[in-house]
């Protein structure tokens, strides 16, 4: 397994009670993005180190942004090229947000970018994926 750690986030009121595993198993990341709501649950984080690590977020709608990077600079987004140029609205780390439609993927998609990355370390190759220019719309 190339991630190390696992910290899956759980909001009650405006407090994060969310919780840190190390070493997880896929069946602990499968488990954690497959819980994530779009209300109390809204982020999970696979880490490596420090500056590489892969954030799943949202779940409402089943929606989900995933984003990959490899030295906390440069941020991959996992892309569906189908959807039109349009803006959804998700909660992502407990917070709302503006997001074009093209990063909101589906469960399935999400599960295998995250299984490629959490076992390989590797970005999945049979999905598309776009250097972040700006995650998040402000306005």
């Amino acid at each position: 397994m190339f991630v190390l750690d696992l910290s899956v986030e759980k909001w009650v009121g405006n407090q994060d009670e969310g919780d840190f595993i190390e070493n997880p198993t896929w069946q602990q990341i499968e488990s954690a993005i497959g819980e994530l709501n779009g209300t109390s649950k809204t982020l999970v984080t696979l880490g490596a180190d420090e500056e590489i690590y892969m954030s799943v977020g949202g779940g409402a709608g089943g929606q989900y942004i995933v984003n990959v990077t490899f030295d906390n600079l440069t941020f991959y987004n996992l892309v569906d090229l189908s959807q039109l140029e349009e803006v959804q609205q998700l909660v992502v780390g407990g917070q709302l947000g503006n997001y074009q439609a093209k990063i909101c993927v589906d469960l399935q998609t999400a599960l295998l970018a995250a299984k490629t990355f959490a076992l390989a370390g590797e970005l999945e190759e049979s999905v598309s994926w776009e250097v972040d220019e700006s995650l998040v719309e402000v306005g």
